[in-house]
């Protein structure tokens, strides 16, 4: 019997300043939280392994995992680091509702680089429900234009950061 099959995965987290993308990975990638900002100039790069079933076959999945900096005065460089991805979270703030409209604009910029890959959308920092501000008609109609989901995360409890991965890696895989 054979064992599984490698591949190894380039994804994307866009979004605007301080909307979580950091402390997203930070939470699946190291199982660690920390409210400290600390903004991300260019783009960090980080890998995780899992194992996934798809099928009948067994695969150990690498994702490489590009933090991209949101600061929109830098749209010019994003193109670069798009390159190669296969997948994409645009990530939300649950209390910023401009946070969400800019959407348009990170997914604009992505599909335009990279055609169509799959993309889930991360409404985040979904603990804050004492400061909710967000439209979810929005994102219900944003996520079946692009034939996706969005998915409400806490970085800060884990609420929904294994699954949200877990989710991209079972649409990167072949069926």
């Amino acid at each position: 019997m054979s064992g599984p099959i490698s591949v190894i995965k380039k994804i994307c987290l866009l979004g605007d300043p301080a909307v979580g993308k950091t402390s997203l990975i930070r939470r699946y990638v190291f199982d660690e939280f920390d409210d400290t900002y600390i903004t991300t100039i260019g783009t960090k790069v980080t890998k995780k392994a899992l194992e996934i079933k798809c099928g009948e076959k067994n695969y150990k999945l690498s994702m490489l995992i590009w933090d991209i900096l949101g600061q929109k005065e830098f749209m010019a460089f994003h193109k670069t680091y798009y390159q190669g991805a296969e997948g994409a979270f645009l990530v939300c703030d649950v209390t910023r509702t401009e946070t969400q409209q800019s959407l348009l604009k990170w997914i604009e910029s992505f599909t335009g680089a990279v055609g169509t890959v799959p993309m889930i959308f991360l409404v985040n920092k979904s603990d804050l429900v004492d400061k909710e501000a967000f439209d979810k008609t929005f994102l219900v109609e944003l996520s079946k234009t692009h034939n996706t989901q969005f998915m409400f995360t806490s970085a800060r409890e884990g609420l929904n950061v294994e699954t949200a991965f877990l989710s991209m890696g079972n649409r990167l895989l072949p069926k």
